[in-house]
């Protein structure tokens, strides 16, 4: 296989998320779904360019979809009970599907729970048994007060994403040890602002 290279990279928070004023569709989706299709359209993408059936989405979300359960749930003692919009959001794979809804593609789609170190080797692996030309990949972390009291740690509200392609043109070339998507998307962001 050819080598793999990032031609893109993004990091966003909570004060990205504060910033972005969502239009009709976008603020009604969850907070996990606006971090991560924040962090995509942060890479500067254009992926009309590309045939959309060939670019896979891999998605790892910390706390899966915890918040926006804590959030459906605290629903259950308004009128009318739980929001049937938020239902629909309970699960963390919501967040591809607004992705490839957002940017049009149809590859294949894979949504891990948990921490990120498996991510890069699925897209990786994505892309060597040729199901996919590119593949962007996105670590969400998000864990709202709610989530964070009920599972003793700090609210947190970040995601990172990169483009991983085929080709010898891009700002960094994967290496076999890059396996920690937070630093790896950091690292590329820096040198990207370098150049």
């Amino acid at each position: 296989m050819d080598e793999l290279v990032i031609t893109a990279a993004s990091q966003v928070g909570e004060a990205d998320l504060r910033a972005v004023r969502p239009g009709a569709r976008h603020s009604r989706v969850d907070l996990l779904s606006r971090l991560a299709l924040l962090a995509v359209e942060a890479l500067g993408i254009d992926f009309q360019t590309m045939p959309g059936d060939r670019i896979g989405i891999c998605l790892t979300a910390s706390t899966g979809s915890l918040s926006t359960d804590t959030e459906y749930w605290k629903g259950r003692a308004l009128a009318g009970g739980p929001s049937p919009t938020l239902f629909a959001y309970t699960l963390p794979s919501a967040a591809v599907g607004e992705i490839a809804i957002r940017q049009r593609l149809r590859g294949p789609n894979l949504c891990l729970v948990g921490d990120s170190s498996f991510l890069l080797a699925e897209a990786v692996d994505t892309i060597a048994r040729g199901e996919a030309d590119g593949c962007v990949c996105v670590a969400a972390n998000l864990v709202s007060a709610e989530a964070a009291e009920l599972i003793q740690t700090l609210p947190q509200t970040t995601a990172c994403a990169l483009f991983l392609k085929v080709g010898t043109v891009g700002l960094y070339e994967l290496r076999d040890i890059d396996r920690d998507m937070e630093k790896l998307c950091a690292r590329v962001c820096a040198l990207k602002s370098a150049a």
